[in-house]
């Protein structure tokens, strides 16, 4: 026990002596001057474009720049970097840092009737701060300037809103007429058979509407959805009615050879929709014509004249038909026409059938 508190009274005494109290500061002074430097590092500030270089311990830049006078805008936009690996006793590792800061100030963008003041900050670019504006910008709308120009103070970014617009309109196609020679009526007498039916035509547009207002209009299509039809007229000039033609010479409406010809028999008209059959197989067609075929045989060839060649010629004409009218006897022949109202102007009529072949 006595020889621990001996111990103890010299291990005082040596602690309380000048050597121990300057080996203590040696240690101290050397620890700092071998610390201090590793932990200051190079500090660049770029204040818009302006760079000041500083060389710092200093880990909180708010600081640093308090340190240099600086005193960002509150809506400045500061950047720091390097400052990852700071702490309470300095920096760890890093040897450079940088503090950029870029002023913060007000642009104005026009779109939609409206305008926005959107902050921006030096080096932002239009499309920068037409992000900012969170505004939508289509592939079809117009920018008043370039997006990559650089931003400047109170410049003014204009939006035009372009749309384009499909429509279509209905227009009318008026009907048309037709005229036809015939000896249905007398010579210049002009009769109206059937009235056409206008038509349809579409026409497709495409409209071009700049901030809700049309600029222009381009026609684009046109469909004709449903075709006129004409109204037909017949004019009285002496033609034959039938459009056959076997090549015979006629003279005073007399072929040049035949080798029949029953004169004076009646002669009625009948029409048939399109596409109707007759008795011989084949189909109704204006020339054809329904006979008995015990008097004349189906495919025999004919001229018809009115009798006495008074005027009415229906022409050459081809035995394709019956009725229980030429069976009977009640009539001689019907002649086809494609019309209704020209088997009415044909009416009972008095021909002359000449059998050609």
């Amino acid at each position: 026990m006595r020889k621990l508190f001996a111990g103890a009274i010299y291990a005082v005494s040596v602690l309380k002596s000048r050597g121990f109290a300057v080996a203590v500061f040696s240690a101290a002074a050397a620890f700092i001057l071998c610390w201090v430097p590793s932990r200051i590092k190079t500090v660049k500030v770029d204040f818009n474009g302006e760079v000041q270089t500083v060389h710092t311990a200093l880990c909180d830049p708010s600081y640093i720049l308090e340190s240099l006078g600086i005193t960002p805008g509150r809506d400045d936009v500061v950047t720091c970097l390097g400052f990852e690996h700071c702490g309470f006793f300095g920096n760890y590792g890093e040897t450079s840092a940088e503090i950029n800061i870029r002023s913060a100030f007000d642009i104005e963008i026009e779109a939609d009737r409206l305008r926005y003041h959107v902050l921006a900050a030096e080096g932002d670019t239009v499309a920068d701060a037409l992000y900012a504006s969170g505004l939508e910008v289509r592939g079809t709308d117009y920018i008043s300037t370039s997006a990559e120009k650089t931003v400047e103070p109170d410049d003014v970014i204009k939006i035009t809103r372009v749309d384009y617009i499909i429509t279509t309109e209905e227009e009318t196609i008026p009907r048309g007429k037709t005229y036809r020679g015939t000896s249905l009526v007398s010579g210049g007498k002009t009769v109206l058979l059937s009235y056409g039916k206008n038509g349809t035509l579409l026409k497709t547009y495409e409209q071009k509407i700049v901030d809700g207002v049309m600029e222009d209009m381009t026609l684009v299509s046109e469909d004709v959805i449903k075709k006129p039809t004409d109204d037909i007229y017949v004019v009285g000039d002496g033609s034959a009615v039938s459009p056959l033609d076997y090549g015979y010479s006629i003279t005073n409406g007399v072929p040049s050879s035949y080798s029949a010809v029953f004169e004076n028999v009646r002669a009625t008209g009948y029409y048939a929709p399109p596409g109707a059959g007759t008795a011989s197989g084949r189909l109704a067609q204006v020339g054809y014509v329904a006979v008995d075929p015990k008097i004349i045989p189906y495919g025999t060839k004919l001229w018809i004249v009115a009798h006495g060649n008074t005027g009415f010629v229906y022409g050459y004409a081809l035995a394709a038909d019956t009725g229980g009218a030429m069976l009977s006897g009640k009539n001689f022949v019907d002649l086809y026409y494609d019309t209704y109202y020209e088997c009415v102007l044909n009416g009972l009529r008095y021909v002359d059938v000449y059998v050609l072949e």
